[in-house]
């Protein structure tokens, strides 16, 4: 490392101490250190966390009978629960190799792990997005996913009968109840896969290629193997795809899906059928329609207000008012995945579940973040913009120049 020059008799000569070299080594090695430190201080940070995200859904969550994870686990729930059985084929494995874990203790390894990986594809999202900012603060912001995913998952459901009542001529609170959940094994891997597919989505988009679409129908299919509502994806990828990629590219993608998704689902279908659903309400199927429930549910004016309030953690507020700044790759995506998943919990799931419209509660997140990050450095870039506008002429000569042109 060169720190002078000297001169002597028209030479020069190059003054290079070795001291600060060492110096520099040892620096690097101790940042080296300090990162790795860093790292191992935030994989222990996250890992309570989602122990105790995971201890709270246990504890204020019920299963219901005909899907319970030990049901599960040995393939003999109702369909199309059964279905679903991307983590108990995994439970399944384990407990034949180590027969003393007991199912619910391996289920919930499983779900701290998905909570550690979805704030870790979150983090990621910032970067495919490019919402700049410091690794602390991404670090940080991704963490925040977890609110609106814990406001479907984990908080009881709020019955308002009535916000006042009157006792003996006493105003009083009215009648407030809180309703637990059902817990279910392939929710939070649904909301995992959903932002890890976009984000290979944006890649693929990006950076068109083999890779990222491999990696792209992979996850896919593991997806598809853990909730079938990957279907919906498939107008979502064509609309980020069309006037992006050639049509050939599009065509053979899209052909892909099909075939893995019906592939995949008819494979479960016959490996794994479950048993019939007693509460089917749809002719032929093992599906359940909640449409006139559902609408009726809104009928109430303050439940609507609670569910509306929880609904994304209300972060489709800044995705409607800010929609402009969004990229498009999410637009896109939240219109021609949210719309038809959205319609279809309508129909076939209880919406007092809020736990049925996870998948899209990360797009949320992300498109909120996204477009607010794009807003302000727009925000940003226009006051910049301004201040080096030129000042009037008056304001250039100075008030006393400004006093002459008066008097003159």
């Amino acid at each position: 490392m060169k720190i002078g020059l000297i001169s002597v008799a028209g030479r020069t000569i190059d003054k290079t101490p070795e001291v600060p070299v060492v110096l520099a080594v040892s620096t690097n090695a101790s940042m080296g250190t300090s990162t790795r430190v860093m790292r191992l201080a935030w994989f222990v940070a996250l890992l309570c966390y989602a122990v105790l995200l995971t201890t709270f859904h246990y504890a204020s969550t019920t299963v219901w009978w005909i899907a319970s994870p030990a049901l599960m686990a040995d393939f003999i729930a109702a369909a199309p629960f059964q279905g679903r059985v991307l983590l108990p084929l995994i439970v399944h494995a384990i407990m034949r190799v180590t027969p003393w874990f007991d199912v619910d203790l391996l289920f919930a390894a499983a779900e701290v792990a998905a909570w550690m990986l979805l704030v870790v594809v979150a983090r990621k999202a910032l970067r495919v997005f490019r919402i700049e900012t410091s690794d602390l603060v991404s670090g940080i912001l991704a963490l925040t996913i977890t609110v609106p995913v814990a406001l479907h998952l984990i908080v009881p459901d709020l019955e308002v009968h009535s916000v006042l009542g009157l006792d003996s001529g006493v105003l009083e609170l009215g009648k407030w109840q809180t309703v637990p959940f059902f817990r279910y094994v392939y929710d939070l891997p649904a909301a995992v896969f959903t932002l890890a597919l976009v984000l290979c989505l944006a890649r693929f988009v990006q950076t068109p290629g083999t890779g990222w679409l491999t990696t792209y129908l992979g996850l896919f299919a593991l997806a598809t193997v853990n909730r079938e509502t990957t279907m919906f994806l498939l107008p979502a990828f064509l609309a980020v795809c069309w006037g992006v990629l050639d049509r050939r590219t599009i065509a053979t993608a899209l052909a892909a899906q099909v075939i893995i998704f019906v592939v995949i689902q008819a494979a479960i279908r016959w490996l794994f059928p479950g048993l019939p659903n007693p509460y089917a309400s749809i002719p032929g199927t093992n599906y359940e329609i909640h449409l006139t429930d559902n609408l009726w549910l809104f009928t109430n004016p303050l439940y609507l207000l609670t569910y509306l309030a929880r609904f994304g953690a209300g972060l489709y507020l800044p995705v409607l008012l800010l929609h402009r700044y969004l990229d498009p790759v999410l637009k896109r995506t939240l219109l021609w995945f949210g719309i038809p998943f959205l319609v279809s919990t309508v129909l076939f799931g209880r919406l007092v579940e809020h736990r049925v419209v996870i998948e899209i509660v990360p797009l949320l997140w992300l498109g909120a973040v996204q477009a607010i990050s794009a807003w302000s450095t727009d925000q940003a870039r226009q006051s910049q913009t301004h201040g080096r506008e030129p000042l009037p002429l008056e304001a250039q000569r100075g008030p006393e120049s400004a006093k002459l042109l008066v008097g003159d």
